[in-house]
């Protein structure tokens, strides 16, 4: 699991003059060739989830159009000064990744080995769902206006959930990054 390459572009960019909104926007863009990437090396892992995909994918999109109409729809010169904010919201997202990430695994060693290889979603009640895709539409909204830590938040709620395959929760929130981005 990676991360936080926005919050060496970003800085990197505003650093050679780029104004910040273009930096945001440029640090957004060049994520796209790993997303692709990462369709294809967790098409095993998201396979067997299409109805998964679908539900939050929904969200991802309309969430994410709303972040970047927001994003469009700010002055620039606000947007420089929430600038330090969002990086301080996507800097600490990025240091409880590893944390998080340990908790995660410790789940997915404590499940037991002979469960039957169905979707831990196939029992998700209609209030999980509702839920999910609620908290997935704000996270798209955040990734659509700035991004950094976006993914972090999906691999939280997913792990919430109860979601105990990682290489699984990491197909899925890298396929609802590509749709928020």
């Amino acid at each position: 699991m990676a991360g936080g390459g926005t919050l060496l572009t970003f800085p990197a960019l505003l650093y050679s003059n780029v104004g910040a909104m273009i930096a945001n926007a440029t640090s957004t863009l060049s994520l796209l060739p790993g997303a692709g990437a990462s369709l294809w090396g967790y098409r095993k892992e998201v396979g067997k989830n299409y109805a998964t995909l679908i539900k939050l994918m929904i969200p991802s999109v309309i969430g994410g159009v709303f972040g970047a109409f927001l994003l469009l729809s700010t002055p620039p010169e606000i947007f420089k000064r929430l600038v330090p904010y969002l990086i301080l919201v996507a800097t600490l997202l990025f240091v409880i990744q590893e944390p998080l990430s340990r908790y995660l695994k410790s789940k997915v060693e404590k499940a037991p080995s002979d469960e039957p290889e169905l979707p831990e979603e196939a029992s998700f009640t209609w209030a999980t769902w509702a839920g999910a895709m609620t908290f997935q539409f704000f996270v798209a909204i955040y990734g659509g206006y700035f991004g950094a830590g976006a993914g972090i938040l999906m691999l939280a709620a997913f792990g919430l959930m109860g979601f105990r395959n990682i290489h699984r929760m990491n197909g899925i929130m890298n396929i609802n990054a590509l749709c928020l981005n």
